[in-house]
């Protein structure tokens, strides 16, 4: 534009001073061939032009700053957009990594769902892929800011070469318009640049908006099928424990049977004492007592052998109710951590009635020894 201007000028300059004018523009204008046909000016013109060319360049100059201006204010307002959707990843990369850490531990203390560990590993493969996307996305923002800043020095370049510019027009006008031009190329390439990153970027997000989408699906499904497991637990443990209070109410019986039996065979013994004394002093009626007692005896060894097999029995289900405890106890632990509702707290109070039916088990279990020692001295 400065250029055009200057020839439609020089063309409406009379003709007696072209020489003068044409020597000077030579001498500062040999680089170029488009300058090379410039003839000359008056010396009122040459001060008049050259009084609207350094308006032209502080314009240009103007109007460049403020396009680099506007240009960095949409690329600020994009990183700004960019920021806020990383910010929303980031935030459901967290929501994504609580989840996963429930998620680990609920299927420690499930081993034998081995579908769900594995959709959860799947679920974990995700999210390693979101935070290669994510940092990603990380990467691309600090491209966006080199090149701003980029920008912002290449701005302070320019505006320190209009500083000049305006002392030295006659020796840096070509230099200034192979600098706009220059600027003009790179902002061009750092747009477009800029715009196919932020295409990328934006369908970064798309396929991570898709993953998180399945992921949330994939959790659903996991809790769904963790509900129904837990429930079918809770009503297996309900039928285990009904047949558990069975099995004890029928040991507490036998055992009031066999006190009861040992009652009896005490006060037995109690009466045939005053006999075997008659049976001393009686010397025939000494063989039929003799045969009584060894009767007696067979009987007091059978019931020596199911008293022996009641204990071996006692102890297996000594044994049977410690495993039923421990399950029980890992089982309370799970369902305290899952919090289950009042459901759970009936279940502990009867774990806790089933404690106090197995001390006293084993209070009676510590009472049997006692009781046998009693029947061998009395024999």
């Amino acid at each position: 534009m400065p250029s055009n201007e200057v020839k439609q000028r020089k063309k409406t300059t009379p003709s007696g001073k072209q020489n003068e004018e044409t020597e000077e523009t030579t001498k500062l204008k040999e680089e170029k061939v488009k300058h090379a046909d410039l003839t000359g000016k008056t010396e009122n013109r040459v001060s008049s032009s050259g009084v609207d060319i350094k308006t032209v360049t502080c314009l240009l100059s103007l109007i460049v700053s403020l396009a680099l201006a506007w240009f960095v204010l949409q690329q600020a307002t994009k990183f700004a957009d960019v920021e806020e959707k990383y910010n929303e990843l980031y935030k459901k990369t967290r929501d994504i990594q609580s989840l996963e850490n429930e998620i680990n531990q609920v299927s420690k203390k499930l081993e034998s769902s081995e579908e769900d560990l594995q959709e959860a590993l799947s679920s974990v493969s995700l999210v390693t892929t979101l935070e290669h996307d994510v940092s990603g996305l990380q990467t691309i923002i600090n491209v966006m800011q080199d090149s701003e800043r980029s920008v912002s020095q290449n701005m302070q370049n320019i505006n320190e070469r209009f500083q000049n510019v305006t002392d030295l027009w006659k020796s840096s006008l070509d230099q200034i318009n192979l600098d706009i031009g220059n600027l003009k190329s790179e902002t061009r390439v750092i747009h477009n640049k800029v715009t196919t990153k932020i295409n990328e970027a934006e369908k970064n997000l798309k396929l991570l908006s898709v993953a998180l989408e399945d992921l949330e699906d994939s959790t659903k499904r996991n809790s769904r099928v963790l509900q129904r497991n837990e429930d079918e637990e809770v009503v297996e443990f309900e039928k285990q424990l009904d047949w558990n209070t069975r099995q004890i109410q029928k040991l507490e019986e036998q055992g009031l049977v066999m006190v009861n039996k040992d009652s009896e065979l005490m006060e037995k013994l109690a009466d045939y004492q005053p006999k075997m004394e008659k049976c001393e002093e009686q010397l025939p009626t000494v063989e039929n007592a003799v045969a009584s007692i060894l009767k007696m005896s067979s009987e007091l060894i059978n019931t020596e052998k199911r008293i022996e097999d009641l204990t071996v029995q006692v102890f297996n289900m000594e044994d049977n109710m410690l495993k039923v405890v421990s399950e029980i106890l890992e089982i309370k632990k799970d369902l305290d951590i899952l919090q289950v509702d009042n459901s759970i707290l009936k279940l502990a109070n009867e774990l806790k009635v089933l404690k106090e039916t197995v001390k006293e088990f084993d209070r009676a279990q510590k009472e049997m020894p006692v009781i046998q020692e009693e029947l061998n001295t009395e024999l």
